[in-house]
């Protein structure tokens, strides 16, 4: 009888063993690897990087979507934070938490921003409005400018500040697949 008990003990002490032993494994993060071998040239795309992505739709069409690399899976990747119920969703949040399924098969070209350049680029922009509205606010102070002059100044230095921006940081795909590159997933 003491035997069953020891036993029975024993069997619940490795279960709960194993079952730490599982729960305690860490989970092995999977990055994306592009490779060109005819150049030599490797990127890596992480989870939490930004991608922008041109891409074959379902009906064959082109399509461009950059968002944040969420889920990394062995045949595709998902851009975006997916969410269970459209439902209960209003239709203006359902539109900015957009996300999307890429198979890699899909890929046409693609460009990988890490965190460092995504904020480097939100804090110049974030410099240049606050930077624009000083000067604008002192020029309009002195009132040496019209009101046409002032709407005509305004939309000159925000438009800009915003091309100086996106010419120094584009977001356009610049790797494109039909170039030699190759996508492979790696576990880390």
């Amino acid at each position: 009888m003491c035997h069953w008990k020891s036993l029975t003990k024993n069997k619940y002490k490795l279960y709960i063993l194993a079952w730490m032993w599982v729960c305690w494994i860490p989970i092995q993060a999977q990055t994306i690897v592009f490779i060109n071998p005819n150049e030599g040239k490797i990127i890596h795309a992480k989870e939490g990087d930004m991608l922008s992505i041109r891409y074959k739709g379902y009906l064959g069409q082109t399509e461009y979507f950059k968002n944040t690399l969420t889920l990394i899976g062995d045949s595709s990747f998902i851009l975006g934070i997916p969410f269970g119920s459209d439902e209960n969703m209003g239709s203006k949040l359902q539109q900015q938490l957009q996300y999307k399924e890429i198979k890699y098969s899909d890929v046409i070209a693609f460009r990988r921003s890490g965190m460092g350049r995504t904020f480097l680029k939100s804090t110049l922009s974030i410099g240049a409005i606050v930077g624009s509205f000083y000067v604008l606010n002192g020029l309009y102070t002195r009132n040496q400018v019209s009101d046409l002059g002032k709407i005509g100044l305004s939309l000159g230095v925000g438009l800009s500040f915003n091309l100086l921006i996106n010419v120094a940081f584009p977001d356009k795909p610049n790797h494109k697949m039909k170039d030699g590159w190759q996508i492979k997933t790696l576990k880390e």
